[in-house]
């Protein structure tokens, strides 16, 4: 896991812990959550395409910031990202999890909005996928890259 989803991710946790009580502080924990899983979404696509070693050049930073929130949703939506077992339980789990995110950082205040085991699940969540994305096959982890990156095109 890299330093960076690994930090996101206690953050979220720590934040609960700090204030379970706050909707403000449980919206930004669900919020956290779902970037840790989208970094390491990003992470995972870039180092498939370049590998880790290229990591810190540019066509890295280009590959990794290729990953876009709406294509994502829809790609888990149809297709191989559907149909490959690993691939669409990650798709099962991060779908809801953006929406929950969507929702942290869009929706009206309102007093308990999130209740604590809530964002507490979607921190759980958000780790799971990060430690399923950890271990996908290579096969698995090209067609996910390739199904998040690039764009379908009309035939």
């Amino acid at each position: 896991m890299s330093t960076l989803v690994n930090r996101l991710l206690r953050l979220a946790e720590d934040l609960i812990d700090a204030h379970p009580t706050s909707s403000a502080v449980k919206r930004r924990a669900v919020s956290t959550a779902y970037y840790a899983a989208f970094h390491a979404l990003a992470r995972v696509c870039a180092d498939t395409l370049l590998g880790e070693d290229r990591r810190g050049n540019d066509a890295y930073e280009k590959v990794y910031r290729a990953l876009d929130h709406g294509p994502l949703r829809n790609a888990f939506k149809a297709g191989p990202l559907m149909t490959a077992v690993a691939l669409k339980q990650i798709g099962d789990l991060i779908v809801p999890l953006q929406n929950a995110r969507m929702l942290a950082d869009y929706a009206p205040p309102r007093v308990g909005f999130y209740q604590e085991s809530e964002a507490r699940d979607r921190v759980a969540e958000a780790r799971e996928i990060v430690e399923r994305l950890e271990n996908l096959s290579e096969a698995d982890r090209l067609t996910l890259t390739v199904q998040l990156i690039f764009k379908d095109r009309p035939r």
